[in-house]
């Protein structure tokens, strides 16, 4: 989506994670490769770090894409353990400028 007058390295307060809440389905059909959070409206080049609420690093993920401004996690820490539901924190950092948010994942 553009948005007029948008320039994304300089703003990062259109960011958005989708979708919040992440609620796990248990059906049969939903598979470990199927369980992504997507990180919208990125500017090109950008580090996303993700923090459980106690502050510890779950992932760090990198974004540099001219054409996508998408990042996807698959819900899956360093050491590929997939997360435990809760409140997430997220921090988007673009050279000098920073975005913190959070998402939740429920089951």
């Amino acid at each position: 989506q553009v948005i007029p007058g948008y320039a994304p390295e300089d703003n990062l307060d259109y960011i958005k994670v989708v979708p919040d809440p992440y609620i796990v389905h248990s059906d049969y059909n939903e598979t470990e490769y199927k369980r992504k959070i997507r990180f919208t409206r990125l500017p090109q080049t950008c580090t996303i770090t993700i923090f459980t609420i106690s502050g510890e690093k779950v992932r760090e993920l990198s974004h540099n894409s001219s054409i996508d401004g998408n990042a996807w996690w698959d819900l899956r820490s360093y050491n590929n353990q997939e997360v435990a539901p809760g409140l997430y924190i997220y921090v988007v950092e673009a050279g000098k400028n920073k975005k913190i948010g959070k998402f939740a994942i429920i089951r």
